[in-house]
């Protein structure tokens, strides 16, 4: 089994160049991924500086499942005006997204398929029979279809016009792109910032400053509690996607009303089946051996494959499940919140972003405004959870799926964590997130610490592979 994105098979990413130095520039954009490369390409005439804290093309993009669908689970928004401007917003991105790989002749293993939206039980199909209304209202042609032969399926609709991609590869090839018209820095994490004199001053790697008159914060999950208090209005839900090879690619994708199962087909020259399961909030997500166990049982005794590729993707789930994204102050924008549609909604976001910064309208800006005042009941729930999570991570320390291998334990007042390699060797860090100081799960699949509020994540040694964390979790020796 491997343990990786099979987006990321035979992909080569080029070194990037790091911040060494003070700059200044006219659009500082934080984050190299779908919002932030997207954003980019729609401001690539202006003087626009791209930093990320790690490598482009290793983020939560290349870890979606790469679909490209306005007929998605959740799609009851409240009020009918909602829900037509959001299956629009959808669309509207499917078609800049495509756009962009026909313009540019970007290979990523674009395909045009059919998606289905189904029913596993009753109450999923009274919700699919009111987004048939949405569809109806928005003129979009769908069909019903009775027997489908999709997992759990009871009832199911069914529409032409979606499409599946390569995230990694179309991402890397948006940086491409961009190369030689905007100023692009790697390994080049932003931890702070201040405002005064009509522009920001944001500090990079500890020693360096950018000074910017717009600031554009696309980090899938903001690095600083005050851009728009998104701990307090979210949660993080964590799901694992398998991969497997098959005999034949059978062009369409598909979700469960529920978001439980999704499914997709991918050709890359060899066919592959794509199973994505056990969504749920990040906090009931600690055991995931047990998890990616399920799944694989799961796959073989529905399609008698065995699993080959197997990673996971945390979301950040908006109290309405509408992303916030757009401007929270004069010239500072945020986009997060995306409530596992990452591809369409980063890239709306991102038009919605640009527009604004180059003063055109854009009919989504109130729909996806980071300042509105979402389901109330919503945000009580997940302040709740996150409480839950952070006492939860305080009175436990070791989990008996460590097996022997991990040991947590606090010495001269501090918390550790200690993971032994198949070696015998010891790796050793602070056991504490450096964001809002929830204790550490060792994820015994993928071998890292995983925060279970926010879902940043450090590699065995402490070194960051996830925010919203900014800083290491190593031990000073």
């Amino acid at each position: 089994m491997i343990n990786n994105s099979l987006w990321l098979k035979g992909v080569k990413t080029k070194a990037g160049k790091k911040i060494t130095k003070d700059i200044e520039t006219d659009i500082l954009i934080i984050g190299g991924g779908i919002t932030g490369l997207s954003t980019a390409y729609f401001l690539k005439d202006k003087k626009v500086t791209l930093i990320d804290k790690g490598k482009i093309g290793l983020g939560s993009t290349s870890f979606s499942t790469g679909k490209l669908t306005y007929l998605q689970d959740s799609l009851l928004k409240g009020s009918k005006q909602k829900e037509d401007l959001y299956i629009n917003a959808q669309k509207e991105a499917m078609e800049l997204i495509k756009n962009i790989i026909i313009e540019n002749g970007i290979q990523c293993n674009y395909e045009s398929n059919s998606s289905y939206l189904y029913a596993t039980n009753e109450k999923e199909k009274r919700k699919i029979l009111k987004i048939e209304e949405i569809l109806k209202r928005c003129g979009i042609a769908y069909k019903v279809k009775d027997n489908d032969n999709l997992y759990n399926s009871i009832y199911s609709i069914k529409v032409d016009d979606t499409a599946v991609i390569n995230p990694a590869k179309y991402i890397l090839a948006l940086k491409d792109l961009l190369e030689n018209k905007i100023d692009i820095y790697e390994n080049s994490f932003a931890h702070d910032f201040e405002y005064k004199d009509e522009h920001f001053f944001v500090k990079v790697n500890e020693d360096f400053t950018i000074k910017t008159k717009t600031l554009v914060v696309a980090t899938h999950y903001p690095f600083l509690i005050s851009l728009g208090l998104i701990p307090f209005k979210t949660h993080i839900e964590k799901s694992y996607i398998v991969a497997t090879p098959i005999d034949k690619n059978k062009k369409f994708n598909a979700i469960s009303e529920g978001g439980d199962y999704s499914i997709r087909y991918y050709s890359d020259p060899e066919d592959y089946f794509v199973f994505c399961s056990c969504s749920n909030k990040i906090s009931k997500s600690m055991d995931n051996e047990k998890i990616v166990k399920s799944i694989a049982w799961e796959l073989k005794s529905r399609y008698n494959k065995k699993v080959k590729y197997v990673w996971s993707n945390c979301d950040i789930m908006s109290p309405d499940l509408i992303p916030l994204a757009g401007a929270l102050d004069k010239n500072i924008y945020i986009a997060t919140g995306y409530s596992t549609w990452g591809l369409t909604n980063g890239t709306i976001s991102a038009k919605i972003i640009s527009d604004k910064i180059l003063n055109i309208d854009n009919k989504y800006t109130e729909l996806y405004n980071p300042n509105r005042m979402s389901n109330f009941v919503n945000i009580l729930n997940n302040n709740f959870q996150n409480g839950k999570s952070f006492i939860i991570s305080k009175i436990l320390k070791n989990y008996s799926f460590y097996k022997g291998i991990v040991e947590v334990y606090t010495e001269n007042g501090k918390r550790y964590g200690k993971y032994t390699d198949e070696e015998g060797r010891a790796h050793i860090v602070y056991n504490t997130c450096p964001h809002m100081k929830c204790n550490l799960i060792f994820n015994t699949i993928s071998k890292t610490w995983d925060c279970p509020c926010h879902a940043s994540r450090f590699d065995i040694d402490g070194n960051i592979i996830r925010g919203p964390a900014n800083y290491s979790i190593k031990v000073d020796k």
